[in-house]
């Protein structure tokens, strides 16, 4: 990349000749582009203060936003639940509320979810992590929620809603209602807290195996060869092997980090 644009920095400049002194000097100019890959970075002066967040979403301006959001989003079910049930009550399709259900709660998990793998701030990640159980735990209990589940089938077995819908609306529902049937709405109340149960068990023990999968690993640094200790970070006496290193051009470094970091826990 670098030598590209120092030839094309080079074919674009253009000299011209100063008689000062008797002497000649060279002037040369860069294209934009070139000068915008040759200057140094500089950080730029915040004077409105503002803050926008992570991903422009203004609870984010620190790790305890993700506190705000996952209050803000069981509100929004608990109003949204309500609307659903409320029978004669209600005046939008029962699709669109489960739809609007369904987002508030995925945006986000799907959003504390990925916060908690790629944030490189312990704080964010568990309080991402704390998000995305509570929300995920929520989902399961909804897709054993009687009152939601006879709401909407009502919807789908009577053929019409209270608002007009459209064949798309229709096979929408019965997705949704599939979604219950598959998390076991049907079964007694007990069995369904089981279920509940369950789920919530397997989405932690998956979350926790996760995590400990790109975990990095800490070894000895006597333990590599000290012609690829380079390639790994260093903390003290011991090195950090933080994955496959596949884009690594030192075969030595790409195998010394394949056999560490997959190496089994003992």
């Amino acid at each position: 990349m670098w030598s590209r644009l120092n030839r094309a920095a080079l074919f674009r400049r253009r000299s011209g000749s100063l008689l000062t002194g008797g002497q000649r000097q060279l002037v040369s100019t860069w294209s934009p582009l070139t000068m915008a890959f040759n200057s140094r970075p500089e950080k730029r002066i915040n004077f409105t203060k503002n803050e926008v967040g992570l991903f422009s979403i203004p609870e984010l301006t620190s790790f305890e936003g993700f506190y705000a959001l996952k209050e803000k989003a069981i509100f929004k079910t608990e109003d949204l639940i309500r609307e659903a049930t409320s029978g004669a009550e209600r005046t939008r399709k029962m699709v669109t509320i489960f739809d609007e259900l369904s987002d508030t709660l995925c945006k986000v998990a799907d959003l504390a979810e990925f916060i908690r793998l790629a944030h490189p701030q312990a704080n964010y990640s568990h309080a991402a992590e704390n998000a995305c159980i509570t929300i995920s735990g929520i989902v399961e209990k909804l897709n054993t929620h009687k009152p939601l589940y006879r709401a909407l089938k009502q919807v789908v077995d009577g053929g019409t809603d209270l608002v007009e819908t459209s064949d798309v609306d229709r096979h929408v529902a019965e997705l949704f209602l599939f979604d219950f049937e598959q998390s076991g709405i049907h079964l007694k109340e007990k069995d369904r807290k089981r279920v509940v149960f369950l789920n919530d068990c397997i989405l932690q023990l998956g979350q926790r195996f996760m995590a400990g999968a790109v975990h990095p690993r800490t070894i000895k640094k006597s333990v590599l060869p000290e012609a690829i200790r380079p390639f790994f970070s260093a903390d003290g006496d011991n090195v950090l092997v933080s994955g496959l290193y596949a884009d690594s051009a030192n075969n030595m470094a790409r195998e010394a980090a394949y056999r560490l970091f997959l190496f089994p826990d003992q």
